[in-house]
Parts: C-alpha cells; structure tokens; sequence
C-alpha cells in the first residue's frame, strides 16, 4: 500500500473513532435522561397509589355513613341516590386508574431489564423505582 492509501485509511479510522465517541455519549445522555424519568414517574405512581389506596380505604366509610344518615333521615332520597351514584363512579375512575398503574408499572420493570438500564449495571445512573407502597 502507498503513504497516501494508509494516511487515508488512518484518517477514516480516526474519524470512525471520533464519531463512536460521540455515538458513546449521545447513548450516554439519553440513558440518563431516561432514567430521570422512569425515576419521576416511579415517584408520580407512588404518589398516585397512595392517593387511590386513601380513597378506596375510605369509600365503605364514606358508603357506611351514607346509608346510616340516609336510613335515620338526614337525607333526601334524591340527594341519597347521586352521592351513591357518585361514589360509584369514583370506584370505577380508581380501578381504571388501578390497571393503568399496573400497566406502567409493568412497562418500567421491562424499561429496567433493558441492558445498560437495569439498575444493577451502574450505567447511565439510574436509582432503584420506589415500590407503590413506600
């Protein structure tokens, strides 16, 4: 091979080089920046299970006392049946928002098993998701 055939060579090597570092890094920053938000979202579905977990606690309470302030006469029949109907409702609204945290619950958990995201590999900096029930 002539100089000039291996001073090109060397030159494309090198710019092969400088492109895969920079390749390198741009994996790099998205890999943080995806783990940042699989953290604010594991910490947004915390935040919302608590939330639902307080109101489903709450709704036989809230159901107990509407049926005794209803049955001893506090309450019209009319007012009654639409805050039954609303607590009803509100159920509902809890378990699809139920099945919506379990399905992102499960996207996360196949985000996190993903190789240079997991955790346990130390790339891209990502911290354990906090469990729904912290």
């Amino acid at each position: 091979m002539s100089e000039i055939a291996i001073d090109k060579v060397v030159t494309e090597i090198n710019g092969f080089r400088q492109r895969l570092a920079m390749l390198k890094e741009e994996y790099t920053r998205a890999n943080r920046a995806m783990a940042e938000k699989m953290a604010q979202l594991g910490e947004n579905l915390t935040l919302r299970v608590r939330d639902l977990m307080d109101q489903v606690t709450n709704a036989p309470q809230n159901l107990l006392g509407l049926e005794s302030r209803f049955m001893s006469g506090d309450i019209p029949e009319q007012e009654y049946k639409s805050t039954r109907e609303e607590y009803r409702n509100q159920l509902q609204t809890n378990l699809r928002s139920i099945d919506e945290i379990r399905s992102l619950l499960m996207v996360m958990s196949q985000l996190e098993m993903r190789p240079g995201t997991a955790s346990g590999t130390g790339q891209g900096g990502m911290s354990p998701r906090p469990s729904p029930t912290d």
